[in-house]
């Protein structure tokens, strides 16, 4: 999660003005949006590009520079998309703020973990889209409830942002290199991977119990 205005640095899509062309209504940046998923869901990652985007709409790869400037905004626009749901309805200021943490934290490694490929951009890209925003702001905010120093509040945010992303992350690289397997390999992997020291490389299926762990010991060090 990137701090509020460091996007800026980054020259991000959701800053620069949306240019709008006449020839073309039918086409929009939501238009654009929905194809990168759909090409992403189905192909993954190293299949991103601009003419196969433009070629999933039916249109001339230069008519997405109308609406976006490069491939990255395309991956920018695609996480923050799927994160929409997840920024949708996050738990009110009433809730206490060890129940916002754990909701929202969960709501947004279930939607990175929803799409391979979401994962793998969370981890490469700053995250500074809307929907994104929501999230993070949800956190912080819920974090700052227990008072503390403008350094201990970051730590605590730094912490849980790690959770969220690094959990994720090693969750669709599991699930991705499972694939890849057939058979007996699948299974020999799967318990190599349980043996000491190799645990590191195990699914990540205990997210809850690590978050309720940093929760717990965010708690005990204010408390402190």
């Amino acid at each position: 999660m990137a701090e509020e205005g460091s996007d800026r640095q980054f020259g991000s899509v959701f800053h620069r003005p949306e240019r709008r062309r006449r020839a073309q209504p039918a086409l929009s940046r939501e238009r654009i949006v929905a194809a990168t998923i759909a090409l992403l869901d189905r192909e993954g990652s190293t299949a991103l590009t601009m003419r196969k985007v433009a070629a999933e709409i039916g249109v001339h790869a230069t008519s997405l520079y109308w609406y976006v400037e490069r491939r990255e905004d395309l991956v920018d626009l695609a996480v923050d998309a799927i994160l929409a749901e997840a920024a949708a309805d996050l738990p009110g200021p009433e809730a206490p703020w060890d129940t916002a943490v754990r909701e929202t934290a969960r709501r947004y490694y279930a939607a990175l973990t929803a799409h391979t490929w979401a994962a793998e951009f969370a981890g490469a890209r700053p995250l500074v889209g809307p929907n994104a925003v929501v999230l993070a702001r949800r956190i912080i905010t819920a974090l700052g409830e227990l008072g503390g120093d403008e350094e201990s509040q970051a730590v605590a945010v730094r912490a849980v942002s790690n959770q969220i992303l690094g959990a994720a992350t090693s969750a669709v690289a599991m699930r991705t290199s499972e694939a890849e397997f057939r058979g007996g390999q699948a299974e020999e992997a799967v318990v190599a991977s349980t043996a000491a020291p190799n645990a590191l490389t195990l699914p990540d299926s205990y997210f809850d119990q690590v978050l309720d762990l940093l929760v717990e010991g965010i708690r005990a060090h204010r408390a402190a």
